[in-house]
């Protein structure tokens, strides 16, 4: 059994636009977790980075959650937390915490290989609520969640991401309840075609409909209304031909290109991003949450 483990987890993004609760894509943007036995001793937490401030120090931390979802009562260990994802920007911040954990644990664990990536993206599911972040994140490159039916598309060679991070938080829960009960069937069914065509596009690394296979009318209509300033981002850079949409529940907003399109991308990005908001141009990462250290 090792002392010390350490896995990277990246970044997620969710709904990519139309893919509502099924479409997920793994960013070149990273966690780190350092868990090591502490023999006789209590549960140790400690953070730096992003929001360190804000992470628990107990057994609520969702890192610390995960790590007891596989070995049980975690005493006797001492959890590292080294954050770049920022919390409640739309970018899987809580997925990153908990694949990392449950990475991390595998390692020690005695059945560990009962823990292979179905069974990870189902309990990193239970506790995030839903796959569509957990599950890139444990596979990397995009993924298909369709309820507890997991399909990875892999790492679309001609696409990467472009992101503009918001400036402040927004909680998933106050972005969830701003959506509407039912929509027009004419609507859904519109939405579902584009989704398609989105996990196509993904799936075959084609960039060339990116534009309209990221046209969402399901949720994103109703969270621009709690978070304007989002969708006016959104708005702008659709109008100069670039597939934008928000990241995840928002309010931070992202944008699939096709390789040879990033540059110019990304200058349209930067150059309709509002003060305070950060421009990231990120690869898609292909490996998922990965133990890189083991002693």
């Amino acid at each position: 059994m090792p002392d010390r483990v350490v896995v990277r987890s990246p970044a997620t993004i969710a709904n990519l636009g139309p893919g509502f609760d099924c479409l997920g894509v793994a960013l070149a943007w990273h966690n780190e977790i350092r868990v090591e036995r502490d023999p006789g001793g209590e549960l140790t937490v400690t953070a730096a980075g992003q929001g360190a401030d804000d992470v628990p120090r107990d057994a609520s931390n969702l890192t610390v959650r995960a790590i007891a979802a596989v070995l049980g009562e975690p005493r006797g260990i001492r959890v590292h937390c080294t954050n770049a994802i920022p919390f409640g920007r739309g970018f899987g911040s809580s997925a990153a915490a908990i694949v990392g954990g449950l990475v991390a644990a595998r390692a020690f664990a005695p059945d560990a290989e009962v823990w292979d990536a179905d069974t990870l993206v189902a309990a990193g599911a239970e506790m995030e609520g839903h796959a569509d972040n957990v599950a890139p994140c444990v596979h990397g490159g995009a993924v298909v969640a369709a309820g507890r039916t997991i399909m990875p598309l892999g790492a679309p060679a001609g696409i990467e991401a472009v992101v503009c991070v918001a400036p402040m938080a927004l909680a998933t829960e106050a972005a969830r309840r701003a959506l509407p009960a039912t929509i027009p069937l004419h609507e859904a069914a519109a939405n579902a075609a584009r989704a398609a065509l989105l996990a196509a596009s993904l799936a075959l690394g084609d960039g060339s409909r990116l534009l309209a296979a990221t046209e969402d009318v399901l949720h994103q209509p109703a969270r621009f209304a709690l978070m304007p300033g989002s969708g006016k981002i959104v708005a702008a850079l659709r109008r100069e031909g670039i597939a934008a949409f928000l990241a995840g529940a928002g309010p931070s907003v992202a944008a699939l290109a096709p390789a040879g399109d990033l540059t110019g991308a990304e200058e349209t990005v930067r150059r309709l991003a509002p003060d305070g908001w950060e421009v990231r141009r990120i690869p898609i990462d292909a490996s998922g949450a990965t133990v890189v250290e083991v002693a």
